[in-house]
């Protein structure tokens, strides 16, 4: 049978090992947010500058440039 010295002991060691587990979750779930708004952030300035080139004037085609 176990003392009454060790209960305590165990309780705050799985209490410890709780609140690592939790600290560990929280950190995890913050870096993917970070890499998720990182690579939205890309992939908004490359959607930005694709429509940038796609709205550039186009130059006029030879033969309407030919015509008096």
């Amino acid at each position: 049978m176990a003392s009454a010295g060790e209960a305590p002991s165990t309780l705050l060691r799985f209490l410890y090992f709780v609140g690592a587990g939790v600290i560990c979750t929280k950190a995890i779930n913050t870096y993917r947010d970070y890499e998720h708004k990182k690579e939205s952030t890309a992939a908004l300035a490359a959607a930005e500058s694709a429509l940038a080139a796609a709205a550039a004037a186009e130059p006029a085609p030879a033969t309407a440039a030919a015509k008096p």
